[in-house]
């Protein structure tokens, strides 16, 4: 993008404002993984990664240490378009495993995704072997993969990412 992300507007509002907006309807506490100091003006706890350069699989097991919650949402700020409810269509979704996470015709999305505090014994075994791999994570864990695809067609951006200027 060229600058912070976090910080581009959609619809007037940040993506982070979009995004801790999201998680408070849906989440009883909301906690973000940012390296920046000024993402600290939200009314959030913020927490940087406690191994730098690993990746998100770095950020959501530095979350996922500080959350008091056994399940977490885990989203990534560039997705600007997810909805409450389909965000709540995968908490419905929740059963005995360790990851929750949509796939569609295009693929998984690791990071619209459930995530529960037991898998972090297996990011911290990947993260000291410099494995950071979402992909290869998932493939470790009790995944369930959840068909997504008839949500696309109710929201058609819901899995669009905002990585280039042009995108917004």
């Amino acid at each position: 993008m060229g600058s912070d992300k976090a910080l581009m507007k959609v619809d007037g509002i940040t993506l982070l404002e979009k995004s801790i907006a999201l998680c408070y309807k849906v989440c009883d506490a909301v906690i973000l993984s940012s390296n920046h100091e000024i993402h600290q003006k939200y009314a959030c706890p913020v927490f940087a990664d406690e191994r730098k350069n690993t990746g998100p699989m770095g950020g959501i097991s530095t979350c996922l240490k500080k959350s008091k919650n056994a399940w977490n949402l885990i989203i990534s700020v560039d997705a600007a378009f997810v909805e409450t409810d389909f965000v709540n269509f995968l908490i419905s979704e929740i059963d005995n495993y360790d990851a929750l996470v949509p796939v569609h015709s295009k693929g998984k999305e690791p990071l619209i995704a459930l995530y529960n505090k037991n898998c972090l014994a297996k990011m911290e075994e990947m993260i000291e072997r410099g494995d950071f791999k979402m992909h290869n994570l998932l493939h470790s864990l009790k995944t369930k993969y959840v068909d997504s695809q008839h949500w696309i067609e109710k929201y058609p951006k819901l899995f669009h990412n905002l990585n280039r200027p042009e995108d917004l």
